[in-house]
């Protein structure tokens, strides 16, 4: 079922149990009785600005107009997001994606509904540094996900592979909200979700740093996602605690055993920069790092840091990763299911949340290769 016909099935029977008229409820978020019988019957989804406005009247949370069951656990969030509206926004995108990404997979008979094994860190959230035994704690548990996750020698969006090969999806989409990196998602039936900020401006080794950092909220804080909302995060002991997860997981002590003629002597920036692409991590995550491991003094990493913000490297990476196309796995499985004619165009421009002509050149694409194959 599509989710502009769920919406609507779900705010038709609040309706008829609240005995509330269209005409009432077109007047609140200004549409036509047209317009709104639209929404109500899945012709048109409704934004999220006028759900939002529906879901205060009725006193109910936006998540439950985007569940087809109740019964089941909601979705829970955590996000980089600013406020009220942002989180509404967000919360409304996620949704759709995840509920998208869902039905390919049940379509191509796969299983989803795997949750990552859960680490309880002894940690007061009052705390606004990681010990030493604590960091060493996440350092074993990054080697040993890395081992469960079978990342081996992989290294930047080869990584993204190893976490749907184990059912974590992995999904891009473009949010303009600068400061929103990455969603993590949990469900009992639906499995674990990461969604990541596919923003042109957001360098792409950022993005896989973002994977690591919410796939660590989801192993140490799942406690945190009772709420059914978006969390407006900060830089928190949970925050530190998932940005180190990340750092020793993309950068584990041995994948710098090869660069020990350079980081015996004294790092140059040029040093930092061949380290850092041939790791395909950020910078920034490197330096991070490498002061953790004891290559480089509180004094040179600070020292690091006040250069790169200098040279205008706060938001942006120095010799950045060019740009990978995103979501392969998801397209790849709505192509055999294209193929097998198991689904049309239109359910094509729906799971891929494209234009139906947008469809139909993928749709030719797809036959031409399977040609010349």
């Amino acid at each position: 079922m599509s989710l502009a016909k769920v919406i609507g099935n779900n705010i038709h029977a609040l309706m008829k149990k609240q005995n509330v008229k269209i005409k009432q409820l077109a007047d609140l978020i200004g549409v036509t009785r047209q317009t709104m019988t639209k929404y109500l019957e899945g012709e048109v989804i409704i934004d999220s600005e006028k759900l939002f406005k529906i879901a205060e009247f009725f006193g109910k949370p936006l998540d439950y107009f985007l569940e087809n069951k109740h019964e089941e656990m909601a979705f829970l969030f955590r996000a980089h997001v600013l406020n009220k509206e942002s989180i509404s926004t967000v919360q409304y995108k996620v949704c759709d994606l995840i509920n998208r990404v869902y039905e390919i997979y049940e379509l191509a008979g796969e299983k989803i509904s795997y949750l990552p094994q859960q680490y309880n860190l002894k940690i007061d959230s009052k705390e606004k540094q990681i010990s030493k035994e604590i960091k060493l704690q996440i350092e074993q548990i990054a080697l040993e996900e890395r081992k469960w996750l079978n990342i081996g020698e992989s290294r930047g969006e080869e990584i993204i592979e190893c976490f749907e090969n184990k059912g974590i999806r992995i999904i891009f989409e473009k949010f303009d909200m600068p400061d929103m990196f990455g969603v993590s998602a949990l469900h009992d039936q639906k499995g674990c979700f990461i969604v990541i900020n596919d923003d042109e401006n957001i360098p792409e080794e950022r993005k896989i740093f973002s994977i690591v950092h919410e796939y660590a909220h989801i192993l140490f804080d799942r406690n945190q996602y009772r709420q059914v909302i978006l969390q407006s995060t900060r830089r928190n002991i949970y925050e530190k605690i998932a940005d180190k997860f990340a750092g020793y997981f993309l950068i584990p002590r041995k994948s710098l055993a090869k660069y020990s003629v350079l980081l015996k002597s004294q790092l140059s920036w040029n040093d930092l920069i061949y380290i850092k692409k041939d790791l395909r991590v950020s910078l920034k995550a490197l330096l991070h790092v490498l002061n953790d491991y004891e290559y480089i003094s509180d004094k040179e990493y600070q020292k690091w840091l006040k250069y790169l913000n200098m040279k205008g490297y706060s938001k942006k990476e120095p010799d950045p990763m060019p740009y990978f196309k995103k979501n392969t796995a998801h397209e790849k499985i709505v192509r055999m299911l294209f193929m097998k004619e198991q689904i049309g165009i239109n359910k094509v421009a729906e799971l891929l949340g494209i234009s139906v002509e947008e469809a139909r050149e993928n749709a030719k694409k797809w036959m031409m290769d399977e040609r010349e194959d």
